[in-house]
């Protein structure tokens, strides 16, 4: 067992112990022997006391020191200990939000039985939901990103600096040349070679856009692209494993496993992304691409692409880089991202968001694990649905969405196309801007500009807009709701 848990479940049971026995601090302190300043520490679980201090502990307190070192803690705080010897435990990222594991055990010590029972409820809620650890460090490093706003200085200027050099090198050139000198720049400076052939080719590994082998022996690590992959998306996957061998040191990069997906892994893989996106899409020329569309008064699709289509790097990640820039470059602070996909070949028709990322507050639309149907009236379902019907590789508009129901309207940027390393699936980029007084006076041109506006739901489970011609699914979770606030009035006007 560890040792913190083993520091940790002792101290829990002299507290027990001695408040059971009606003893304050001083009188097992006198009755032990020990120091008032060193039971305090064993008692916050900071220290482990040696033999000859615990049996003089376990005389105090009238038990045999057999009972007072075991790690059994009764029936009742036993999820407690399953708890602490957990994965889930060891793999809490409590360091990327300052909390320490010393934070945690005074936290569960305080009220050990209160916080057993909370336990048990995110467990069942869990299992009912079903999701697992990876579900949990894909939450965690989403609020890791929007606790720090999306924006991480030191990667913008590690982006900007090596974006200089290519720019230098590579200005005007033809993606293919990018490829070409890329390809080189890690096989001579992280001896890495690169293999854009076997990734894809294989059942199973379709999904896979990139894979990193690691040196073995002999053998140089290798970098593998999917073969599917477009020239933008192969430029972004390379620049990214530059970014990689900078970010993290020889030992780390020689213990990779794509098949681990612990918290650090999944921070190591977005701060690499993000020095992707800095390095192709750099900071101060976007800014001031933006402040002109921005001024022109205008939001149609050409303006967006003209300015997306300036730099070598795929739709997405100019969609994606869109959320670290105008949050802290325009003061706009409350948007959501989302990723909204359709898989044509498997489940036509279906969607589900498979990233989101929410800034200044939980936004609507957002992921839902339930079997629902996303509303068809947002420009993200309307997208995709133009992208299957008439095969177009990309689109892109614009909404302004409303919620129903006093919902505040959202200025809606959506981009979608059909993923080239995985057949079949479509997917959707949707970036939604909240229309407040912070926005207004950013962007002042909106009024200006036609664009469609539309009253939007959530899902049609949860919506109430009546007599909706795009609806797939009757309303159940808003009639649930409402027999529940019909009840509510009426018991309460009983009870007047």
């Amino acid at each position: 067992m560890n040792k913190n848990v083993l520091k940790f479940v002792l101290s829990l049971k002299i507290r027990r112990l001695r408040q059971k026995q009606g003893l304050s601090l001083k009188e097992l302190a006198e009755r032990s022997g020990l120091s008032h300043s060193y039971l305090n520490e064993i008692e916050k679980g900071k220290k482990y006391p040696k033999v000859e201090k615990l049996l003089g502990l376990a005389q105090a307190l009238n038990i045999s020191i057999d009972e007072l070192v075991s790690a059994k803690m009764g029936r009742q705080l036993h999820p407690l200990l399953e708890f602490l010897e957990s994965d889930l435990a060891t793999s809490l990222p409590l360091s990327a939000f300052g909390i320490g594991e010393q934070d945690v055990y005074d936290l569960m010590s305080h009220s050990p039985e209160k916080f057993t029972s909370f336990l048990m409820t995110v467990s069942e809620i869990a299992k009912s939901y079903d999701l697992g650890l990876n579900d949990l460090n894909k939450a965690a490093l989403r609020a890791y990103l929007e606790v720090n706003n999306n924006y991480f200085p030191f990667l913008e200027e590690l982006g900007t600096g090596f974006g200089l050099g290519l720019y230098k090198d590579l200005k005007d050139k033809e993606p293919q040349e990018w490829i070409l000198y890329l390809t080189d720049k890690l096989h001579r400076e992280c001896g890495l070679n690169v293999d854009r052939e076997a990734l894809g080719s294989q059942e199973g590994t379709e999904e896979l856009r990139t894979l990193f082998k690691v040196k073995n022996g002999g053998q140089p690590a290798t970098l593998f692209l999917n073969k599917n992959l477009d020239e933008y998306q192969v430029i972004h996957a390379l620049v990214k494993e530059l970014g990689a061998q900078k970010i993290q040191s020889k030992e780390a990069l020689n213990k990779r496993d794509p098949l681990r997906k612990e918290f650090p892994d999944l921070m190591f893989e977005s701060q690499s992304f993000y020095f992707a996106g800095a390095t192709l899409i750099p900071e101060k020329e976007i800014v001031d691409d933006l402040k002109g569309v921005f001024k022109k008064g205008t939001f149609g699709s050409e303006d967006f692409l003209e300015v997306m289509r300036k730099y070598p790097a795929p739709p997405e990640v100019f969609m994606g880089r869109l959320t670290q820039i105008i949050p802290h470059h325009f003061n706009i602070n409350q948007m959501f991202f989302l990723c909204c996909n359709e898989n044509i070949k498997e489940n036509p028709g279906s969607y589900f968001i498979s990233q989101e990322l929410h800034l200044g507050q939980l936004h609507h639309p957002h992921g839902v694990s339930l079997q629902e149907h996303y509303c068809r009236r947002w420009v993200t379902t309307e997208l995709l649905k133009q992208i299957k019907i008439h095969g177009k590789p990309l689109c892109f508009s614009t909404q302004i969405s409303k919620m129903e129901e006093g919902g505040k309207p959202y200025l809606c940027l959506s981009l979608a196309r059909s993923r080239g390393s995985e057949p079949g699936l479509n997917s959707c980029f949707t970036l939604g801007l909240a229309i407040d007084d912070n926005f207004k006076e950013q962007i002042s041109t909106l009024e200006q500009c036609t664009i469609e506006e539309k009253v939007v739901g959530r899902t049609c489970e949860r919506c109430s807009i009546s007599q909706c011609e795009e609806r797939v699914a009757p309303p159940t979770i808003w009639h649930r709701k409402r027999r529940f606030e019909n009840k509510v009035a009426a018991i309460e006007n009983l009870i007047k």
